[in-house]
């Protein structure tokens, strides 16, 4: 992840039975775009579909930089962005459970949820958030020694000596 996309919600209109929710985001050097959306996911409604790529990812599917790679049109509007290894299973799966929101950088730690992606390793290695529980942030990854790895934890209250950023899709 070489660029640094960070966009600022302005503004949230969320959806009626008879109106699509939108939400209006600004990028400083792109402008305005808006998103618009049906409902924004619970986090129970994330892990579930998160949970559900065990069945094509089981643990231990061989996966790295040189033969995993996936792109992206969602994770961040108006840049088509290609992961590798662990980037591409992290974006793979974020994209399914978000769909058409975006991903806006965070350093909020304390506020990590179901689906939001952590870079961390001296910004090497990426991850997706699968729960939170007190100080336990349970994750899945891949290329974690060249394969997919479910459920390894991560100490929240290390996240900022650890963890390089957050990239979330919830709007607020």
């Amino acid at each position: 992840m070489q660029q640094m996309f960070n966009y600022v919600l302005k503004s949230i209109k969320q959806p009626t039975a008879a109106t699509k929710g939108t939400a209006v985001y600004n990028d400083k050097t792109r402008g305005d775009f808006t998103v618009t959306f049906d409902k924004i996911p619970t986090e129970q409604e994330v892990y579930n579909k998160l949970i559900s790529f065990k069945q094509k990812y089981p643990e231990g599917t061989p996966c790295t930089n040189e033969k995993n790679s996936y792109i992206s049109k969602t994770l961040f509007p108006m840049v088509t962005f290609e992961g590798k290894g662990c980037v591409a299973f992290a974006a793979e799966l974020s994209d399914a459970a978000f769909g058409d929101f975006p991903g806006r950088y965070s350093f909020d730690f304390k506020n990590v949820r179901a689906g939001d992606i952590i870079r961390l390793s001296d910004n090497n290695h990426s991850v997706i958030v699968l729960k939170v529980e007190g100080d336990k942030v349970t994750i899945a990854e891949g290329n974690y020694n060249r394969s997919v790895h479910w459920e390894r934890t991560l100490s929240l209250s290390k996240a900022v000596e650890e963890w390089n950023y957050i990239i979330t899709r919830y709007p607020q």
